[in-house]
């Protein structure tokens, strides 16, 4: 019944869509909707950068994905299995119902259980030959390295590529951050949820907003004066000891923010302040010793480093101690103001079941003077797809992956957004709309941190155990941290590999 249902609603759906494209007097750009008989290809119209009928019965994408357990939407863009009411879960099976039905292809997902065992597995496929998948998607920090291995295709240079990756449902100002030399090896978009799932946000406590007769955060969001300066001034208002003169992680005591040491790295990226930034060549150059993001720093280290308003979770734990997520747990008992987090928190059951009233925010502007917000990713699981290098059926490969992205938009993102984000996660709140718009088309990818040159993502992590002193630090690791880089630039702009052996 389950499968009658699917097909079924499949059928709906691509009628709907052959409805639509009846009605359009024109095909696509640079295309003539009719046929030489006269009669109207509907199927010409289902993606519009698809401008040729294309038949690839009984063919395969086969993709190799990093597992993610235990997080919402990890597998429904390639390996949705039945309907289950799940909104997302269905929109993508029907998704790939219409794509069968249309092109004659079919999706099919492996999903590797670990982390830590993905890399190593692409690793070993490419090293024996030994690939069943010509698609890999996985979080950037994991896949970057392949890249500069020489393991995955460069999307801007496949002669027979039907990827239209400037088009709106594929994400082009992540794309851009992530090419180097004109070359880009990861794509990302409509075509999965984990972007979006894993761009960072801060979450914010109305009912302490209220109580303390604070701004509203959303509103300074749109006034453009949602600031680092404000951020912390409004959790100096709230912080406060309840009983024996010391703020305290187990008691009773409200903070103005709790975080981990990490964060620290995700508020400077707010200020729109990169760790590399691309020269007129394109290519990466440091950038965190350089002025502006020196105060950054500054004003970051500055709103960390206050133990009367800030608890960050490595000052009383380990990072690994099993007690650890007391720290930022004081946000869920409702006994902190600001709590920074993926978007992904939102489907978590601690959130949900979580008794207070919560609103979202982009990360806070360095000053008002700061053109756009900028909200950066967690590398670890922001997801992108790649091609492997060695594919030989291009053509087959990337035309599946445009009409899976096109759909995404119109079929899947939807739900994921208005159903599941709007809706079932900010049902009280009237702001999140224009605030999730604000988040998802200010986001920033550090490139820096996705191929972690010099172990890179932990920069700002040592510095602060280091006093704060990013001049000092630079200085010991510039040297290190340029060689890695240029060995990636110099792999982009030659395609030849540098020699085996550590960096001194």
């Amino acid at each position: 019944m389950k499968r009658l249902f699917t097909l079924l609603l499949a059928v709906l759906m691509l009628a709907t869509c052959f409805l639509m494209a009846s009605c359009e007097k024109e095909g696509p750009a640079g295309t003539d909707s009719s046929t030489a008989g006269g009669e109207v290809s509907q199927v010409e119209t289902l993606v519009p950068t698809l401008d040729n009928i294309r038949d690839h019965e009984g063919k395969v994408l086969r993709v190799l994905a990093q597992e993610k357990e235990g997080v919402a939407f990890a597998q429904e863009p390639f390996g949705a299995s039945e309907v289950n009411s799940e909104p997302v879960n269905d929109a993508c099976i029907n998704r790939f119902a219409i794509l069968e039905q249309t092109y004659g292809f079919t999706v099919e997902a492996e999903f590797v259980e670990t982390w830590t065992e993905f890399p190593e597995r692409v690793k070993q496929d490419f090293m024996t030959g030994s690939a069943t998948y010509d698609v890999i998607s996985g979080g950037i920090t994991n896949m970057a390295p392949f890249a500069a291995e020489g393991m995955l295709m460069d999307l801007n240079s496949i002669e027979d590529s039907n990827l239209s990756l400037n088009e709106s449902w594929w994400d082009k100002a992540t794309q851009e951050d992530m090419t180097i030399a004109g070359k880009l090896f990861f794509a990302t978009g409509d075509i999965i949820l984990l972007d979006d799932e894993f761009t960072m946000c801060m979450f914010y406590n109305k009912g302490l907003v209220d109580d303390y007769g604070l701004d509203n955060p959303s509103e300074l969001v749109k006034d453009g004066t949602w600031t680092l300066d404000k951020m912390y001034e409004m959790a100096a208002e709230v912080a406060h000891d309840t009983d024996n003169g010391t703020m305290e992680v187990t008691g009773k005591d409200v903070w103005g923010l709790v975080c981990v040491m990490f964060d620290t790295y995700k508020l400077v990226m707010g200020a729109d302040a990169p760790q590399v930034v691309k020269n007129d060549k394109g290519l990466p150059e440091l950038a965190i010793d350089r002025e502006y993001n020196l105060k950054a720093f500054e004003m970051v280290h500055e709103i960390m480093s206050d133990k009367q308003v800030t608890a960050v979770r490595e000052d009383y734990y380990a990072w690994n101690d099993p007690n650890a997520n007391i720290v930022v747990d004081q946000f869920y008992d409702g006994r902190a103001l600001f709590m920074m987090n993926t978007i992904s928190a939102v489907n978590t059951v601690i959130m949900r079941e979580a008794n207070i009233r919560y609103g979202i925010l982009p990360m806070p502007k360095y000053d008002t003077n700061q053109e756009n917000y900028a909200t950066t990713v967690d590398p670890y699981s922001f997801a992108c797809i790649s091609i492997r290098e060695g594919c030989e059926d291009t053509d087959f490969v990337t035309f599946a992956l445009e009409a899976m992205a096109y759909l995404g938009e119109t079929m899947v993102t939807p739900e994921y957004y208005e159903r599941t984000l709007k809706n079932k996660r900010f049902p009280d709140d009237d702001d999140s709309p224009e605030i999730l718009e604000i988040i998802f088309s200010n986001r920033l990818v550090d490139i820096s941190v996705a191929f972690n040159w010099d172990d890179c993502i932990q920069y700002y992590n040592n510095i602060m155990w280091a006093g704060g002193d990013v001049v000092s630090y630079v200085e010991k690791v510039r040297n290190r941290f340029e060689i890695a880089m240029n060995e990636t630039v110099a792999f982009f702009e030659t395609g030849e590999l540098p020699d085996s052996g550590d960096a001194e």
